[in-house]
């Protein structure tokens, strides 16, 4: 299992200073961070950047985080990185199908930030048992 300094996380969020709060935290954290504002940019961003995790708001603009998921698949397709929604609703809704490659969990909001990290974590772990 990657360290924390060589673990990559993608977060994606159209609001700014969620972006930076969870920026601030996860890196707080020994995890590298980059942040993008919207669906279309996290596309952009996975052409020439690989990650461990993806961190994705739900409810976003242009595209949510379901059909930002879908591109990112369309681009990626089996190195398609697990993802974490951040989901502002009250429970998790079963999850749509995103694709094929995708391992994706909800982490409904508000949260503690020790629970995204420990939600990373496992995700982590997860993924490298089943390598």
């Amino acid at each position: 299992m990657k360290s924390r300094a060589e673990t990559h996380l993608l977060v994606v969020d159209d609001e700014a200073q969620i972006r930076e709060l969870l920026d601030l935290t996860l890196s707080m954290q020994g995890f590298r961070v980059r942040c993008s504002g919207s669906g279309p940019e996290a596309v952009e961003q996975c052409r020439t950047e690989t990650y461990d995790v993806i961190v994705m708001d739900v409810l976003m603009s242009p595209w949510d985080g379901f059909e930002s998921v879908r591109a990112l698949h369309q681009e990626l397709q089996e190195t398609m990185p697990p993802v974490i929604f951040l989901s502002g609703l009250t429970r998790a809704e079963p999850l749509p199908d995103l694709g094929t490659y995708v391992q994706a969990q909800y982490l409904v909001k508000p949260f503690r930030p020790a629970q995204l990290v420990e939600r990373i974590v496992e995700v982590l772990a997860s993924r490298d048992q089943g390598q």
